[in-house]
């Protein structure tokens, strides 16, 4: 299991895209294959940035920044009850963002039995 440490720096890198998950065997059935799927998706401004072939999902990227992003790349609703859930618990896991305020580290299993 991984610890989340450190806090939001309000780098804002993560409200410029929208990220979606979706079923990758119903994706790649409705348009036949991977090269098809992302041709299309490509016509859309929609990248697949990765997938999940054991838990059957692709991952998605759009570049739609939020509505809360201010100019100055920080967040309208930050210490507000407005936040989203979702944006109170970015990020879940290590990303390549290097202005994120955020590390992980393993947790060890004695350290789970405190």
């Amino acid at each position: 299991m991984l610890n989340r440490t450190g806090e939001c720096h309000q780098c804002g890198e993560c409200c410029k895209t929208v990220n979606m998950t979706v079923v990758r065997d119903v994706t790649l059935r409705q348009h036949g294959n991977r090269e098809e799927l992302e041709r299309y998706l490509s016509y859309r401004g929609i990248r697949v940035v990765g997938e999940d072939i054991q838990g059957n999902a692709l991952f998605y990227e759009v570049d739609i920044p939020c509505s809360q992003l201010t100019e100055d790349n920080g967040c309208k609703v930050h210490d507000s009850p407005e936040k989203p859930l979702l944006c109170l618990k970015y990020p879940d896991a290590p990303n390549d963002i290097d202005e994120c305020g955020y590390t992980f580290e393993r947790e060890t299993p004695l350290e789970r039995l405190a």
